[in-house]
This record gives C-alpha cells, structure tokens and sequence, in this order.
C-alpha cells in the first residue's frame, strides 16, 4: 500500500510524552532535521498554553514493542505564545497565541491533511477567546517540492488559514512586508476580550524587529 493511502489520525495537543513516542517521518525536514523538529514540538507540547495537533500513520505504540514500530508522525501544526526574541513577544496580555508551523511531509500531501489539522486546532472553540495569528514568509515555503511560485503558495496558505476563519491583515511589520509573498492572517475568536483585540491591533502596526521563532 502506498504510503498516501495509509489511515491518517489527527489527534489535537498531544501530551507532550504521547508526542516523544513517535517516529518522525523523514520528510519532516522543511524547517530543521525530523529530530530536532520533534524534539521541538515536544517542547511546545510542554508548554501550559502551547497546543500541538498531530497527523500520525502506522499501528498505535504498544508500550516495550521495538523502536521500529509505533506510529509515525507524518504531520503536525503548532500553536503557541509568541517568543520573547520576536516584536509579536511584548504583547503586554500574555494571551496571543501563534499559529508557528504547519507541515505535512510530501509523502502524505494531497489528502486533506492540512486542513484537517487545522480544523481540529480550532475545534470546541479552544481559541476563541484570543486572537491567533500567523505570519507567512517566503523562506518557509516549499517551492521545490511544490513547483510553486512564492505568490502562488501564498495564495495556497491564505486560502488553507481561510478554512478556519483566518483573515489577512495589513501590518507595518519591515519583515512581513519586505516580500509581496509574505503576508499576516489572524482569527479573531469571537469571544476575545476587547484588550487583547486591541493589543493584536497594537502590535500589528507597531514598530516590529525581527520575528523568526526558533519554532
């Protein structure tokens, strides 16, 4: 059976132990090696007000079974607050949350998975009541594996964060705008406390220095 075709379990913030159980898949490269993204998305996990959703493919793990068996993560999407080294870091309510990464290796891509684990992200309004915000870079993208142009896959990742009701938003952020490819979405969950509205608004168009998380 080929691999796209495996049963995929979407499964929303893991603990971070369920998630040092599982198998990187090796495609998980875009952003460092499948280990170290793991290693990671367990540290997030960790995290009181971090939430990682997970694509995972293979048997369920059976505790004692060797290493080479157990369920492969193939896809995961990380939420958590913004980091201290970005401008996103001084929100003064502690409340924001960052939509940081959303990966799918190749292997298992054209099969809903993306939307999928979005979709379980937000569910049981687990959000709404901050605002969740994304920027979109050009260094992230996948042009290679894709065959897309920057503007393309912005477009494509604009319309995936749409599905869950994520809107683009204008910003004075230098970093977002130093490429017509990159762009900040954001969902304003409809139960967001006017303050916190407010200092997504703030920080939005506020003076912002350099804000690529170590995520």
């Amino acid at each position: 059976m080929d691999a796209a075709d495996e049963a995929v379990r979407i499964a929303a913030c893991v603990r971070a132990a369920e998630l040092a159980r599982l198998r990187p898949h090796a495609g998980l490269d875009r952003f460092r090696t499948p280990e170290q993204q793991l290693a990671a998305l367990v540290d997030i996990a960790a995290d009181p007000k971090g939430c990682v959703v997970v694509a995972t493919a293979g048997a369920p793990v059976v505790a004692g079974a060797p290493a080479t068996s157990g369920e492969t993560l193939v896809g995961y999407v990380a939420f958590h607050p913004p980091t201290e080294i970005e401008s996103w870091g001084a929100d003064r309510t502690g409340e924001l949350v960052e939509l940081g990464a959303i990966e799918v290796t190749p292997a298992f891509r054209g099969h809903r998975i993306a939307p999928r684990l979005l979709e379980a992200g937000f569910a049981d309004g687990r959000f709404d009541g901050t605002v969740v915000f994304a920027t979109l870079y050009v260094w992230h993208y996948d042009l290679q594996a894709s065959g897309m142009t920057d503007l393309a896959y912005r477009r494509m990742l604009e319309n995936l964060y749409r599905s869950v009701a994520m809107e683009s938003f204008a910003t004075s952020d230098e970093e977002v705008r130093s490429s017509a490819a990159n762009a900040l979405m954001a969902r304003i969950g409809t139960r967001a406390p006017e303050r916190v509205v407010a200092e997504f608004h703030r920080l939005r168009m506020g003076t912002h220095g350099p804000s690529r998380a170590p995520w």
